[in-house]
């Protein structure tokens, strides 16, 4: 019997627009945005505004989720990448992933970098705001001490901030999965909703399929650990 696949997944967010915010949820934005500006006073207001939408699931949207399967070579197959230009557009994208999850067999093992701190919750509200039933709860596990059916590498290493870190450390090569389609300048994580906002989607889409792609090199160092 072959061994449950192994998927990897990733997702990018960006700012729902202000103006479809509730009361309540501008309330929140502002004790947000007031935080991250006590955290960094030099940061300008857009941008710690930005930041605090794109934190947060009530405040902002999925724009982008790459999934990846590992390979029986121990690479990563190509990754697929669902996206969402406008706010009108996530429903969709969400329908679309849940359907494809849903075909997965049982006891796969759904791996990310600090997706049980941050992506299955954004994957859970945002389903929740449309409407939508999540097609796999074991893809939505949280709990902190297992690694099955969810292997978070960032609650793995404790020490470890950032996904870089973790490359670095175990010397996977961080290099983006190929040049910009569309020319433009490369994408990081707090440009993406300026490459939004300029319709660039297949290029927020490339920089997604990176960090699925080093997040399964990552997992494949040190699988055996993660009994």
């Amino acid at each position: 019997m072959p061994a449950p696949p192994v998927i990897a997944w990733d997702l990018e967010t960006v700012p729902l627009p202000e103006a479809s915010l509730s009361d309540v949820q501008r309330q929140r934005l502002a004790l947000a945005t007031a935080h991250e500006q006590r955290r960094a006073p030099d940061l300008p207001a857009a941008e710690a505004n930005r930041r605090a939408a794109s934190l947060h699931p009530f405040l902002g949207r999925i724009c982008c989720l790459s999934a990846a399967r590992l390979g029986p070579d121990g690479r990563p197959a190509r990754p697929k990448s669902y996206t969402a230009a406008t706010p009108a557009d996530e429903a969709d994208l969400l329908r679309a992933w849940w359907a494809d999850a849903a075909r997965l067999p049982r006891g796969t093992r759904f791996v990310t970098f600090n997706g049980k701190r941050f992506d299955a919750d954004w994957l859970r509200v945002r389903s929740a705001a449309h409407g939508l039933a999540p097609a796999r709860r074991d893809l939505l596990d949280t709990y902190p001490y297992n690694h099955r059916p969810h292997a978070d590498l960032a609650r793995a290493f404790g020490c470890v901030h950032s996904l870089d870190d973790l490359c670095d450390l175990l010397a996977v090569d961080r290099a983006d999965v190929g040049p910009s389609p569309d020319g433009g300048p490369p994408i990081c994580g707090a440009t993406v909703a300026e490459a939004v906002a300029a319709g660039r989607m297949a290029a927020v889409a490339r920089y997604c399929e990176a960090d699925v792609r080093a997040t399964l090199d990552c997992y494949v160092r040190i699988a055996d650990l993660l009994a």
